[in-house]
């Protein structure tokens, strides 16, 4: 158990989602954009062009300064965030999957020696030795996406794994690894002719004969993502625990009667983003190339970081209520612990929390409700305002009898029938509420305030200092 990290308005969750978009946006590139590089420098060896052989050089360059500057410090934050964040599902991540995070990064380092050969290689090596460096570097990237993609996929399917029996192999290969795999290699594909559009519209001394064959050239780099990246998701979605298909299913059957649940939001605007990313790129690039210009070309980039926002935030949806599915959930408790809390206490289970609740004056119900909802609540949910899904905002008139029956049905969330059907309606969605009963009443008087005259919140907090 772990101290909480309290983000005013946007919440933890967001301070990671963003963070995280803008590396995955980027480490995408750093391999896709490898590929591109690879079989770019092939097309120009083959045909032994000049042209194109300057324009790749400045394209190393926007990709090493983006890729080793800003992925690489995109890629610290994610750490930085996610330890602050969810340091319950960081510990479990890092404790699985120590081997695999000590090869992934031995592999990395490896990738950044290797870029640098190939970019300060210029001119320098024969063609035929630099262009080696190219498909070197593919090789030695495509391996740290293997190795990070065992861990994203065990995050919303944890497989056949076991934590008593800590059989590694089953989380790592779970059912969703290699739908998975295929499809963000696709999307890096996509990306790095998205990446691409943007560097050939800056080529103002380039033949416009040749920037308009490369710009249809690019083009075709989304192809694969566009013919086959839908046959993935159907694949990778059939590979999901039953559950969370359900809570899809339900979600986009809300899309007809126009009463959108997040989950239906997210999937509807990627698949926008999607379709919107190729149109443009068809009606662009691909088909009037010498009309392409900078201002498109970031109409590209903004629609394509779109797509990958909304694609993540997707995936994150999925993964409701956990962090590692059917073990941790979003706050951090694990499942097999909820029964042993319940009887326990939550105050006294959790020792964070628990020393919290030695600073209060006696009897002061309103702090410890307020403790109960840090430690239980705000890893998705903010207290008050129009913050991400402010607690003010979501339980609108609900008085404090009310909010008790919610928590106490909230309660019983994870419990199901013999044949496996959910107590509540909120099985699949949101953690259980766990404590003993008095703490889940603190619990709703403090949220009983959220909503209420802030001239009456005070007085009840002046009276319960004094009792």
């Amino acid at each position: 158990m772990f101290p909480v990290w309290e983000v005013p308005n946007i919440g933890s969750g967001w301070v990671i989602g963003l963070i995280a978009v803008l590396h995955v946006f980027i480490s995408h590139f750093a391999i896709g954009g490898g590929a591109f590089l690879a079989f770019t420098e092939q097309l120009a060896y083959k045909k032994n062009d000049d042209r194109i052989y300057d324009y790749l050089k400045k394209h190393s360059k926007f990709f090493l300064l983006l890729t080793t500057v800003l992925g690489a410090m995109s890629g610290v934050g994610i750490w930085w965030a996610i330890g602050l964040a969810s340091p319950n599902g960081t510990q479990t991540l890092l404790q699985n999957f120590s081997l695999f995070w000590a090869v992934e990064y031995i592999f990395f380092a490896l990738e950044l020696a290797t870029f640098l050969a190939y970019y300060y290689t210029w001119d320098k090596l024969d063609r035929k030795t630099h262009l080696k460096l190219a498909w070197i570097y593919i090789g030695i990237s495509y391996f740290t996406l293997f190795a990070i993609n065992g861990i994203l996929t065990f995050m919303l399917n944890s497989g056949g794994w076991d934590f008593t029996k800590g059989n590694i192999g089953d989380a790592f290969f779970n059912p969703s690894f290699w739908p998975a795999l295929g499809l963000r290699m696709f999307i890096m594909m996509a990306l790095a002719g998205i990446y691409a559009f943007f560097t050939l519209s800056r080529e103002k001394t380039m033949d416009l004969d040749v920037k308009a064959y490369l710009l249809k050239y690019s083009a075709k780099w989304l192809l694969p993502a566009v013919i086959l990246g839908p046959l993935f998701v159907i694949a990778y979605l059939f590979t999901l625990p039953e559950p969370t298909q359900q809570v899809i299913i339900n979600g986009l059957s809300t899309i007809g009667v126009g009463n959108f649940s997040i989950m239906a939001k997210a999937i509807f605007m990627t698949m926008v983003f999607a379709v919107g990313l190729f149109g443009m790129v068809l009606a662009g690039p691909y088909l009037n190339p010498r009309a392409f210009n900078t201002s498109f070309a970031v109409m590209l980039l903004a629609a394509g970081f779109g797509f990958m926002f909304t694609e993540e935030w997707s995936r994150e949806m999925m993964r409701k209520p956990y962090v590692v599915y059917n073990y941790m959930y979003s706050n951090g408790l694990r499942k097999f612990e909820v029964d042993k809390v319940n009887k326990e206490g939550f105050f006294n289970h959790h020792k964070f929390a628990g020393a919290e609740l030695t600073t209060l004056k006696p009897n002061d119900e309103l702090g410890k409700g307020q403790l109960m909802f840090r430690y239980q609540c705000t890893s998705c949910h903010t207290a008050k305002g129009n913050g991400y899904r402010s607690m003010k905002v979501m339980l609108a008139t609900r008085d404090k009898d009310a909010i008790k029956n919610l928590l106490t049905m909230m309660k019983e969330n994870h419990i199901v029938d013999n044949k496996g059907v959910a107590k509540t309606m909120y099985h699949g969605y949101m953690p259980p509420v766990v404590g003993h009963q008095d703490e889940i009443d603190a619990l709703a008087t403090y949220l009983a305030t959220l909503n209420s005259d802030p001239a009456k919140t005070t007085t009840a907090k002046v009276e319960s200092s004094n009792s």
